[in-house]
């Protein structure tokens, strides 16, 4: 996955000066974990005893108290390819994820998608250990996604065929692809499709409590009714009768009492506050 650096300028800033990126950090972190992973299990000959250990298990978590393997298990991989395919997916979402929102929301994202995978493949995934970054990636691509959706993206199809899409579209196939193999192929191997909806649902949830992507239609809806109550308490009495009582009285007269809407009921029991306010003598 590729994204235009024209596109970007004007949205982020610029890193640090003097100091590593934290996506560079994760991404040594995991190559380094890999390293140490590779070179316990040529010596121990059994690389098993580390995935037990480390990985993601569910009787080792639920009944031997190994909390540690919802951290763990996001920085141990199965092999170069699915390290490889981890980190460079990461990379250029999490290099762009960083500029714009800064190095600490990107660490939210990234472990507390790892967690939040983890829970949900504990809870039903199969009871195998589980290792790999790909929920923490999935929860950086979507905040990527989310934060620029209109943005293209070349990406390569089985590493050979270039295909350009929004970033919107490719976040929509990630959780597609993710959430039908999580039905039709709930055993696929170490690597979970239930872990990387997971990431995927907490990417998208930071971002949109930080204000980016479109609001939802609660959203909306709060926002309105916030604003909508704000007018009022500036309102005076007798222009809240003026704008918002007196439209309503015509349409009782007009249409009978049992016309109005529960907004209007709501308006009128307002303006019975405001008269009773203004009617009621100080102390």
């Amino acid at each position: 996955m590729r994204s235009p650096k024209r596109q970007l300028q004007a949205l982020a800033r610029g890193w640090s000066s003097g100091r590593p990126a934290v996506c560079i950090i994760l991404v040594a972190a995991n190559v380094g974990c890999f390293a140490a992973q590779a070179i316990i299990g040529y010596l121990s000959g059994n690389a098993y005893d580390i995935d037990k250990m480390f990985g993601l298990n569910r009787d080792a978590v639920l009944h031997s108290g190994y909390a540690w393997q919802l951290l763990t298990y996001m920085f141990l991989h199965q092999g170069p390819l699915h390290l490889l395919v981890n980190m460079l997916a990461f990379y250029f979402a999490g290099r762009e994820v960083e500029a714009i929102i800064g190095p600490k929301h990107l660490l939210g994202i990234y472990f507390g998608g790892g967690l939040l995978g983890g829970l949900a493949y504990l809870l039903f995934g199969p009871a195998i250990p589980l290792i790999g970054a790909s929920a923490a990636a999935c929860a950086v691509i979507i905040a990527f996604t989310t934060i620029l959706p209109e943005i293209e993206l070349t990406v390569w199809l089985f590493f050979i065929l270039p295909i350009r899409l929004k970033a919107k579209y490719f976040a929509a196939g990630l959780v597609g692809i993710s959430a039908a193999l999580a039905i039709f192929w709930p055993g696929l191997g170490q690597t979970s499709h239930l872990a990387h909806l997971g990431g995927c649902l907490l990417g998208w949830i930071y971002i949109k409590q930080l204000g980016y992507g479109n609001p939802l239609r609660i959203q909306k809806y709060i926002f309105a009714r916030r604003q909508r109550a704000e007018r009022y308490a500036r309102m005076s009495p007798a222009q809240f009768i003026s704008e918002e009582i007196d439209p309503i009285l015509d349409k009782i007269s007009r249409d009978g009492i049992h016309s109005l809407s529960r907004t209007e009921k709501r308006i009128l029991e307002k303006g019975r506050e405001k008269i009773a306010k203004k009617i009621t003598p100080q102390a």
